[in-house]
C-alpha cells in the first residue's frame, strides 16, 4: 500500500470515528431526562440522566440549606435528609444526610457498595457534584436565590439562571427573584429571560399569568410582556397568557395592536376568538381599538368563531355608525349563509342609519342563500327606517333572489313600510320580475293596500304591473284592486 492510499485510509477512518461520535452525542443528548416525584410524606425525588451513562438522583426530606460557596450542606430541618446518588462511566458513588431531632448532621459516604470516609475524598466529591445537582433540581433554590440576590442583585440571578438548563428549575428561581417586587428595568431584564431563556411554553405561560400585575404596572413592563407573549408556540398558553394581560389592565393602543398581532398569530380560531372575545369586555376600548381588533378577526378562517366576536362587539353599549362599519368588513371572506344571516339579524336590531343599512344590503348581496337573504331583508324592514336610496337598493338586492316565494314574502313586508307614490311604484316594479303568478299576484295585493286610488299615474303603475301576469284568474285578482 503506497502513502496516498494509507493516507486516504487514514483520513477515512478518522471521519467514520468522528460521525460515530456525533451521533453518539445527538443520541445521548436525546436521551437527557428529569423526573421529579413528591410523596405525601414531604419526600423530594428527583432523577436526572445527563446522557453519557451519566446519571444522578436525590432525595430528600425537610429544608436543606448550602453553603454559601455551594459545596456542602450547611444545615438540614430537624429529622430530615439528603440522599445524593451518582453514576459516571460505571463509577457509583454515595452521600447520604441526616439531621437530628436536634439538627446535628451526620454524613456517610460510598464508592460501590462501601462506605468510606467523607472527611477526605466523600467532601471533596460533595463538593464537585452538589453544584450540579442545585442547577438540575430545586434543591435549596430559595435560599441560594436569597444569597445571590444579597451579593448580586437581580443580574446575579439572572446569570445563575441562564446556567441552569431545566425550564422547570429556571422557572421556580424566577418566581422566587420576582416575590422580591424588582424594579421596573429589572422586570425588563427578567422579561427578556421568560422570552428567550425559557422554550417550555407551560413555564413560560405559568411566569407569566402568575406575575401578572408586576409586569402590567407600566406601559415599558406592558409592551414587553405582550412580547414575551408572543413568543409561546402554544395556541392555549399564548391565549391564556393574552386573556390575562386583559384582566384590569389598560393597554394603550399601541400595545393593544401588539396583542392583535400576537392574537393574529395563533392558529387555533377557537383560540383566537376567545382573546378576542375577551378584550370586547373592556367597557372603556375606543374606535381605533376595536377596528384594530375586528381586522384580527378577519383572519379568522372559522364563520362560526368570527361571527361569535362579531356579534359580541355588537353588544357593547354605544356603538358608533364608523363601528357598524368596521364589523361589516370584518365579515369579507365569510361563506356561511348562516353565520352572515346570525349576525346581521342581530345587527338590525338596533336603528341603523341609511350609510349602514347600505352597507348591511351590500352583506346580503354576498349571499347565496335566498332563504337567508329574506329573512335579514324581512327583519330590515321590520325595525329600520328607510331613505329612498335604500330602498332602491334594497329592491336591486330583493330583485336578485331567484326564490319566486322569497321575493313574494319579502315584498308583503315590505308593505307595511310607510310608502310613498315613487317608493311604491320601484315595488311594483320589483314585482314584475317574480315568474310564479300566484307569488306575483300575492305581492301586488299586498303592496294596493298601500296605493292612493285617487292618484292616476299610481293606478297606471300597478296597472303595468298586473300586465306582467299570466293567468287570466290571478289578473282578475289582482286588477280587481282598481275598482
Amino acid at each position: 500500500m503506497n502513502f496516498l492510499a494509507k493516507l486516504l485510509l487514514s483520513l477515512l477512518t478518522k471521519l467514520l470515528l468522528l460521525i460515530l461520535l456525533l451521533g453518539a452525542d445527538h443520541a445521548n443528548a436525546q436521551r437527557k431526562t428529569t423526573s421529579v416525584r413528591i410523596e405525601r410524606k414531604g419526600v423530594t425525588s428527583i432523577s436526572v440522566n445527563n446522557g453519557f451513562g451519566n446519571r444522578f438522583k436525590v432525595e430528600f426530606q425537610g429544608d436543606i440549606k448550602l453553603t454559601d460557596d455551594d459545596a456542602d450542606v450547611a444545615a438540614i430541618s430537624p429529622g430530615g435528609y439528603m440522599d445524593l446518588r451518582k453514576t459516571a462511566f460505571g463509577s457509583k458513588r454515595r452521600i447520604y444526610i441526616e439531621s437530628s431531632e436536634s439538627g446535628n448532621l451526620t454524613r456517610k459516604y460510598y464508592v460501590g457498595g462501601s462506605e468510606k470516609s467523607f472527611d477526605g475524598e466523600g467532601k471533596k466529591w460533595l463538593a464537585e457534584v452538589l453544584l450540579e445537582v442545585v442547577r438540575h433540581t430545586t434543591l435549596g433554590s430559595k435560599e441560594r436565590v436569597d444569597r445571590i440576590y444579597k451579593k448580586s442583585g437581580t443580574y446575579g440571578v439572572l446569570k445563575e439562571v441562564g446556567n441552569i438548563e431545566n425550564d422547570r428549575v429556571k422557572t421556580v428561581y424566577i418566581k422566587h427573584l420576582l416575590d422580591k417586587s424588582p424594579k421596573e428595568e429589572n422586570l425588563l431584564s427578567i422579561l427578556n429571560v421568560i422570552r428567550e431563556g425559557i422554550d417550555s411554553d407551560y413555564h413560560k405561560a405559568t411566569l407569566l399569568k402568575r406575575n401578572a400585575n408586576q409586569f402590567l404596572g407600566s406601559s415599558s413592563t406592558a409592551a414587553s410582556y405582550i412580547q414575551a407573549a408572543s413568543s409561546i408556540d402554544s395556541d392555549h398558553h399564548k391565549a391564556e397568557v393574552l386573556k390575562t394581560s386583559l384582566k384590569g389592565s389598560q393597554l394603550q393602543d399601541n400595545q393593544f395592536k401588539s396583542l392583535c398581532l400576537a392574537a393574529k398569530d395563533i392558529d387555533s380560531d377557537y383560540h383566537k376568538a376567545s382573546v378576542l372575545s375577551n378584550a370586547l369586555r373592556n367597557p372603556d376600548m375606543n374606535a381605533e381599538a376595536l377596528k384594530t381588533l375586528m381586522s384580527t378577526a378577519r383572519s379568522i378562517d372559522s364563520d362560526h368563531h368570527r361571527a361569535s366576536v362579531i356579534k359580541n362587539a355588537l353588544t357593547r353599549a354605544g356603538v358608533t355608525s364608523s363601528s357598524y362599519h368596521t364589523m361589516l368588513s370584518a365579515m369579507d371572506g365569510m361563506t356561511s349563509d348562516h353565520h352572515r344571516d346570525d349576525v346581521l339579524s342581530k345587527m338590525l336590531n338596533t336603528s341603523l342609519d341609511n350609510a349602514t343599512l347600505d352597507h348591511v344590503l351590500k352583506n346580503v348581496n354576498k349571499m347565496d342563500s335566498d332563504s337567508h337573504r329574506a329573512h335579514v331583508l324581512k327583519r330590515m324592514v321590520r325595525n329600520q327606517s328607510f331613505s329612498k336610496e335604500n330602498l332602491n337598493t334594497f329592491s336591486e338586492v330583493l330583485d336578485r333572489l331567484r326564490s319566486d316565494h322569497h321575493k313574494s314574502e319579502v315584498l308583503k313586508y315590505a308593505s307595511r313600510l310607510d310608502l310613498d307614490g315613487e317608493e311604491l311604484v320601484t315595488l311594483f316594479d320589483t314585482a314584475t320580475g317574480i315568474d310564479s303568478d300566484y307569488h306575483k299576484t300575492e305581492a301586488l295585493l299586498a303592496l294596493s293596500s298601500k296605493m292612493d286610488h285617487s292618484d292616476s299615474s299610481m293606478r297606471e303603475a300597478y296597472r303595468a304591473a298586473c300586465k306582467s301576469i299570466n293567468s287570466d284568474s290571478h289578473y282578475r285578482r289582482a286588477i280587481d284592486k282598481l275598482d
